[in-house]
């Protein structure tokens, strides 16, 4: 079972991962918003971040809805997070379905989340292995912890050890917990050495 450390860790991630564009100053809006109404999707999804992180999110649903229906990908993976967030989890998962469709891993990870949680083992063999086989070590990571999160420690495992390989320390300290849990200190002493000089991969 995920100790107090998982879950901040796990929180601290997942905020980074939900909203991956940083508000911008206000006097930025005006700009931002005549670029928007241009017709720029970077604009639009800029505009929506900055425009949640104030509290408005009728005005980020708003343009991260535009931003999605231009094509932009981030907006559609970030539309998505807003309606789970919301408590909405079936708008998500035929926004996420979309976008997890074009490649975006992050979606892929919403999907395997919500599968774990209602018990969906088909949904979550559907993304899983995509996830694996892809080359970004954060949604790897990610895909670990909710493994983690649901008791399945041997999955958990292989995706900490696919992340590892792909030099992420995060995965590293995660695995090195469980090689301890399992009695295999030396090893994982050994993980936690390479851990405190790799990078954390986001």
């Amino acid at each position: 079972m995920p100790g107090i450390g998982a879950a901040v860790l796990l929180g601290w991630l997942l905020m980074v991962w939900w909203f991956r564009r940083r508000s911008k100053p206000d006097e930025e809006l005006a700009k931002l918003l005549v670029e928007a109404e241009l017709g720029d999707d970077v604009a639009m999804g800029n505009l929506a971040t900055a425009l949640h992180l104030k509290g408005d999110r009728a005005g980020a649903l708003r343009w991260w809805g535009r931003a999605w229906a231009a094509g932009n990908v981030v907006a559609g993976f970030n539309l998505g997070m807003l309606h789970a967030v919301a408590g909405d989890a079936n708008h998500a998962q035929v926004i996420w379905e979309k976008v997890a469709a074009l490649g975006d891993p992050d979606a892929m990870l919403g999907l395997v989340k919500q599968a774990l949680d209602r018990g969906d083992a088909a949904g979550v063999e559907r993304w899983a292995p995509v996830i694996l086989a892809q080359d970004e070590a954060f949604p790897i990571t990610a895909l670990g912890v909710a493994f983690w999160d649901h008791g399945d420690l041997a999955r958990a495992g292989q995706a900490f050890l696919r992340a590892e390989d792909l030099g992420d320390g995060y995965a590293m300290e995660y695995r090195a917990r469980i090689l301890a849990a399992q009695g295999q200190d030396e090893e994982a002493d050994a993980l936690r050495a390479r851990a405190a000089t790799a990078e954390r991969m986001l």
